[in-house]
């Protein structure tokens, strides 16, 4: 191995100080300064004070055309569609957007083209609810006229994201003398708006409606004449059909086609006479005789009609359940109401607040995103309309669902956790003053690990961050800081005293708990509606003034914990990743668009936080496409549930074997051991399971136990045995780690010992060792020991044919490179 090859491998282990990254790419134009580093993207603005200023005139000059523009847009987009047959017009955009998102598995795979069909349907179908129908409707959609109306339907989206965004911010920044990180979240937040559909992955809408909409059974059935899970499987239904109707079309007109072939040729072949007539008649005369005009209408009616996207035909869902969620055409009239921003998509969508449209009698639905989107809080919206006093029982039973169904996801990811549900304490509710009674609503202990539950059962605002922004701000204040300020008193209470108690809702003594039983303490926000975008840049808010403390704090949804119970199947490897996303809270430098962008990180680098400050980048990093395998493998759940997960990290079959025993065990200690082997390089990994398997084989014919050490980071000394041939003295072991301790003046070593039967493993100990917990009148023994181990190494690598160079690492395991060390 060369210089630069062992210098490289060896250089992963230098503090990220130490380490030089070089981009992978470079681009620089003017004071703007774009560089990539794999997927992660680095943007530096060098622009002077002079220049900037210049640039903010500019662009407040040109906001008064850019809302001109706008409102001429939305104007022809109005009137094109106040003619055209609506019906006809929302069919042709659900197969146009069926035909770009066709083989698509992640959302970071859609193209400009596939961006803009999306709005022709979501967009166009507010539209149709909000401005009544002309005196006069074409009777088809041209291809002129749908080119026309689909170019506005960009150019708005295009205007609003490209020029009015940035022109805006720039009055904003003026007239309310916004910081620069307040600008910089009014405009995202806006765009999320705009542009963000899809809030939880398809495959759990479904789990998410039942645990939603369930508790809720009476008070449907006594409204509707039906119970919550029929609603459920109504949706389902609805769901199936705009995932898979079109493919299901298509395979049922290519089986009627080649069954209506081979009928003929059947006729052909025996030679009847009627073959000899008309070929349209004879088809005809089979369909009748075979008793199969149902299917082919049915399938022309799918094709040509809108069976596709017909509630009635689909579900068996009563009628004035339908009429409360859907629009008749024009029948909005607040979106396209006078006065500013009329029709713009920065108002309140209609769509969002019934999902589905009424057209010439019949009830219908185009599509899925703002359907499972919106579609529980529309629930709540009409149900509490028709009987008002309820909505303090529906406010009970969906904190009951908030606080439930967390710590059931939570107790497949960590099936042996001690859990206290809805702990009370005594404590101080401000900074001075008496102590009252608190509550905390979950507390999951896990070995050394101890996670603060906090539950939002609150929707994030409705209220579009443009036409209220105040509104949207508290809206994120009450999801994410007041969770946050409960999980920093439960804390300051926890470091309050050497112990402290724990209570129950009747102020019952029923646990003791100790800051000093965990290493690792983390407080999760979990909401019942997800609002990833935002929650995965919760690090960023202080810029904001939502001062989270000196607690990083996890904020995420439900949904997302469900991901997580599909993608970790040991729960040790689930708290080495948490233990790198609360680290990536207390990190600046990091931005991501959505909190499974975390995870896809995880799972590409392990220690993401490490190789995030090895770049060393003055400013923020955006984090792109780590979360494009986890699409696409809830993408393949749709079409086959049972699809085995493969989405883990990179690791030899021998660690894997280990972390799955410590997975299943329930030895003490063993998080704290996988998190040390799990922090191990890819190169580490390899090496000890590489190590492990020729220990084995030579144990084979030796039939005797020998010791490997690794030096460096980390610091392992693993004994590995067959246990036909018998163990090593644990005490004997002890001290022989102690041993090199001594010889390479090392704080501390793992000792790793396992055990195996027929090469499968099947027993591990191991302790954590330290240099000062060595026992005084054990020194003189052990540094003997140490000498002799350190001349035994020295002797074994003096023999080898080329001996020791003198720039190599020192044989005695210092570290050193050997000239300056034994070779000095």
């Amino acid at each position: 191995m060369g210089k630069k090859s062992r210098g490289k491998k060896e250089a992963r282990h230098l503090p990220p100080k130490r380490r030089k990254s070089r981009p992978d790419e470079y681009f620089r134009y003017g004071p703007l300064e774009v560089a990539r580093f794999g997927k992660a993207i680095l943007m530096r603005n060098r622009m002077s004070q002079e220049q900037a200023e210049a640039i903010q005139a500019k662009l407040i000059e040109r906001l008064p055309h850019v809302v001109e523009e706008i409102n001429n847009i939305t104007f022809q987009i109005a009137l094109m569609i106040s003619q055209l047959p609506p019906g006809e017009l929302l069919k042709r955009a659900y197969w146009e957007a069926a035909r770009h998102h066709m083989g698509v598995q992640s959302e970071t795979e859609v193209g400009e083209e596939g961006m803009v069909s999306l709005r022709m349907v979501d967009y166009v179908q507010s539209v149709v609810a909000s401005v009544p129908p002309s005196e006069s409707i074409h009777t088809d959609v041209t291809d002129q006229e749908w080119q026309a109306l689909r170019s506005l339907v960009e150019n708005l989206f295009t205007k609003l994201n490209d020029e009015f965004f940035v022109c805006q911010g720039a009055l904003k920044r003026k007239e309310l003398e916004l910081s620069p990180d307040l600008e910089d979240f009014f405009a995202k937040a806006q765009i999320y708006w705009c542009n963000i559909r899809g809030q939880r992955y398809q495959v759990h809408n479904i789990p998410f409606l039942q645990d939603a909409l369930l508790p809720h059974n009476e008070v449907m059935r006594e409204l509707y004449g039906i119970g919550a899970q029929d609603f459920v499987n109504g949706l389902q239904k609805i769901q199936a059909s705009q995932t898979f109707g079109i493919g299901e079309l298509f395979e049922d007109m290519k089986t009627f086609q080649s069954d209506i072939t081979k009928e003929l040729e059947n006729r052909v072949a025996s030679g009847s006479p009627e073959t000899a007539s008309n070929s349209g008649s004879l088809v005809e005369d089979i369909v009748k005789e075979k008793g199969w005009s149902s299917r082919r209408d049915c399938i022309v009616a799918r094709f040509s009609e809108m069976d596709l996207h017909d509630i009635e035909t689909l579900t068996n869902l009563p009628k004035a359940l339908l009429e409360d969620l859907s629009w008749t055409q024009g029948e909005d009239k607040d979106f396209f109401k006078e006065g500013e921003y009329r029709g713009w998509p920065l108002r309140e969508w209609p769509i969002n607040k019934r999902p589905f449209l009424k057209l010439n009698g019949r009830h219908y639905c185009f599509d899925n995103f703002s359907l499972f989107d919106n579609v529980y809080r529309v629930l709540q919206r009409i149900i509490i309309k028709k009987k008002p006093e309820y909505e303090v029982s529906w406010k009970d039973k969906q904190q009951e669902v908030s606080e439930r169904v967390p710590i059931e996801l939570f107790k497949k990811l960590l099936p042996t956790a001690q859990v206290f549900k809805s702990v009370h304490y005594r404590w101080h509710t401000g900074s001075v003053g008496d102590k009252n009674w608190c509550e905390a609503d979950a507390l999951l202990l896990y070995e050394d690990y101890l996670i603060i539950v906090e539950v939002r059962g609150g929707a994030f605002t409705h209220t579009s961050p443009t036409t209220d922004f105040n509104a949207h701000f508290a809206s994120l204040r009450n999801l994410i800081l007041k969770p946050a300020e409960q999980g920093r008193r439960f804390v300051s209470y926890l470091e309050s005293d050497r112990s402290v108690k724990l209570y129950d809702r009747n102020h019952v003594e029923v646990g003791t708990i100790s800051r000093d039983q965990f290493e690792h303490v983390a407080i999760c926000a979990v909401t019942l509606d997800p609002f990833t975008e935002i929650a995965s840049r919760t690090q960023h808010l202080k810029k904001l003034g939502l001062d989270l403390g000196p607690h990083p704090v996890w904020s995420i949804s439900i949904d997302d914990l469900r991901v997580y119970t599909e993608l970790f199947d040991n729960p040790l490897v689930f708290l080495h990743f948490v233990e790198e996303r609360m680290k990536a809270s207390k990190l600046d430098i990091v931005e991501t668009e959505d909190e499974l962008d975390h995870l896809g990180l995880y799972l590409k680098h392990n220690l993401y936080t490490q190789y995030i400050q090895e770049i060393n980048a003055s400013g923020p990093v955006r984090w792109n496409g780590y979360r494009v395998d986890i699409d696409h493998f809830f993408n393949q759940r749709i079409t086959d549930p049972k699809v085995p997960c493969s989405l883990r990290q990179k690791m030899p079959d021998r660690l894997e074997e280990i972390l799955a025993f410590l997975g299943s065990s329930h030895k003490s200690g063993r998080r704290q051991l996988a998190s040390t082997l799990l922090n191990c390089s890819g190169d580490w990994r390899n090496k000890i399971a590489r190590i492990i398997d020729e220990e084995l084989v030579r144990q084979a014919s030796s039939k005797k136990p020998q010791s490997f050490s690794l030096h460096g980071e980390p610091r392992i000394t693993v004994f590995c045995w067959h246990t036909e041939s018998g163990s090593p003295n644990h005490q004997d072991a002890v001290d022989h780690v102690r041993s090199v301790m001594l010889a390479t003046n090392e704080p501390d070593r793992l000792l790793l010992q396992l055990s195996y039967k027929q090469r499968k493993l099947v027993g591990i100990e191991h302790d954590f060792l330290s240099l000062a917990a060595i026992p005084p009148k054990d020194l003189v023994k052990l540094k003997s020991r140490a000498e002799t181990l350190t001349q035994q190494r020295l002797n074994k690598a003096r023999l080898l044919p080329k001996g020791v160079g003198r720039n190599q690492l020192c044989p005695c395991g210092s570290g050193k490179k050997y000239k300056k060390c034994h070779g000095g």
